[in-house]
């Protein structure tokens, strides 16, 4: 077989796997989220509200693990993990830099606390 690359076949097999574009919109991406909650008040909110936004953005929570600070039923403080799968890093990234997560960030003073890389 001889591959021949001309411009405007930027895309085409087997050039395109090794343009970043390409690759951020086929591989998948997934973030990882250690959340604290001191309280049931707010670890209701977060299940009412961020949970239902990661999912109309395309996340898909794979992983959660939660750790609770006392044996009682209900929550009064702990920590929740997630981990959450998107489509492709583009999808993450996306989701990451939206104008709703940066608020949610500002409104919880976490913009220095919570960041994104991708490999």
């Amino acid at each position: 077989m001889n591959f021949e690359y001309k411009a405007k076949d930027k895309y085409s097999p087997p050039y395109a796997i090794f343009y970043p574009e390409y690759v951020d919109l086929m591989t998948k991406s997934y973030w990882l989220k250690k959340i604290s909650i001191p309280n049931a008040d707010l670890f209701l909110e977060y299940i009412r509200t961020v949970l239902p936004w990661i999912k109309s953005v395309g996340g898909v929570i794979v992983k959660r693990d939660l750790i609770q600070e006392s044996s009682s039923n209900e929550w009064d403080g702990g920590q929740l993990g997630l981990v959450i799968e998107f489509e492709s890093k583009f999808a993450a990234k996306k989701a990451f830099y939206s104008e709703v997560f940066q608020k949610y960030l500002q409104s919880r003073d976490l913009m220095e606390l919570v960041t994104i890389s991708t490999l």
